[in-house]
């Protein structure tokens, strides 16, 4: 069932990188149909009656706009928001002046959330940069907890931890491992603090959460799995409102939400627009409700033959958004 708990806002669609695995539609949000910091605020203001407890970011980059930041954080702390996380690819600065100008506002405007840094071979990061983003956020929120780490997993399900060894030696920490996968940074601070109890956030513990690649939707080789995804009825990118760079608000924070079918309105619409539109969206109640792996067989019962199988459930959304718009469903 679609509830949204979450605000996540993308201010921008732009970003200093050009990465080969990101579908983020640049083209949003360019010139007058820009999502303004005042238009996100009166939406925040008006979700507060409902079910919405916590605002993100995501982009594009969000630190290139430090003005939306700075006022839609400002606003949430009014409102007794929650803060999940902020995802950056930590490299966004020209020099350290701007860093920790921009940094010092985000963390003044209360911004106490998780800031999330996507580190991978995906985002092929400059190791000397991405360790001064890490030690000005250190220095500016006095601790080491709000930090995160998320990688992307390479096609083949690896992961190349070289980008988090480089910046674990600069911190002077050591990587814990699971399985082949990085879990963590930390160093003897953080299990010295751990063993006298002190659970303070002075230790350095970042986490590393891994996340597997999404093919494109024309990818043949997604069609190369053993076995069917599970459904999850979209319960862990899903029910939110996504806020997009021109203001139109999705249902997920998957990669699919550029799609047309995922959209549900602006953020000039009330809540009870947007849930109504929700409700009377039929991609939207297969993935929450239905559950895609039933619209999948329904498929199959009327003759649609697929490519293989994909255990990528966001990869099938987002497959199915394009079947339809090409009006192959």
């Amino acid at each position: 069932m679609y509830m949204p708990k979450q605000l996540v806002f993308a201010p921008t669609a732009q970003c200093n990188l050009q990465c080969a695995h990101c579908r983020v539609d640049r083209s949003r949000g360019n010139g007058a149909d820009m999502l303004t910091a005042a238009a996100a605020v009166a939406f925040i203001e008006r979700c507060q009656a409902h079910e919405i407890d916590r605002v993100g970011f995501s982009g594009g980059e969000p630190f290139l706009e430090p003005d939306f930041l700075e006022a839609v954080c400002r606003a949430s702390v009014d409102g007794g928001l929650y803060f999940d996380r902020l995802m950056t690819n930590g490299v966004w600065f020209v020099d350290a002046a701007e860093l920790n100008s921009i940094l010092q506002r985000v963390y003044d405007a209360g911004f106490d959330g998780t800031i999330a840094i996507s580190v991978d071979a995906w985002h092929n990061p400059d190791a000397e940069r991405l360790l001064q983003f890490v030690q000005a956020v250190r220095r500016i929120w006095g601790r080491s907890d709000c930090l995160e780490v998320v990688s992307v997993l390479n096609r083949d399900g690896s992961c190349d931890g070289s980008y988090l060894e480089g910046l674990a030696g600069g911190l002077g920490a050591r990587i814990r491992y699971e399985a082949d996968m990085p879990m963590a940074i930390y160093d003897s601070s953080y299990e010295d603090n751990k063993r006298a109890g002190m659970e303070d956030g002075s230790g350095l513990y970042i986490p590393v959460l891994t996340m597997p690649y999404s093919a494109a939707a024309d990818d043949p080789a997604a069609w190369q799995a053993q076995r069917w995804f599970k459904d999850d009825w979209c319960e862990g990118p899903g029910n939110i409102f996504y806020v997009h760079p021109d203001g139109k608000v999705a249902v997920c924070c998957g990669f699919a939400n550029e799609n047309p079918q995922l959209i549900i309105g602006t953020v000039e619409d009330s809540w009870e627009t947007l849930m109504a539109n929700a409700e009377a969206n039929r991609h939207v109640q297969d993935c929450f409700s239905k559950g895609l792996a039933t619209k999948r067989q329904e498929m199959e019962a009327v003759g649609t033959k697929y490519p293989g199988k994909t255990g990528d459930i966001c990869f099938f959304c987002d497959w199915l958004c394009r079947q339809e718009l090409a009006g192959k469903e």
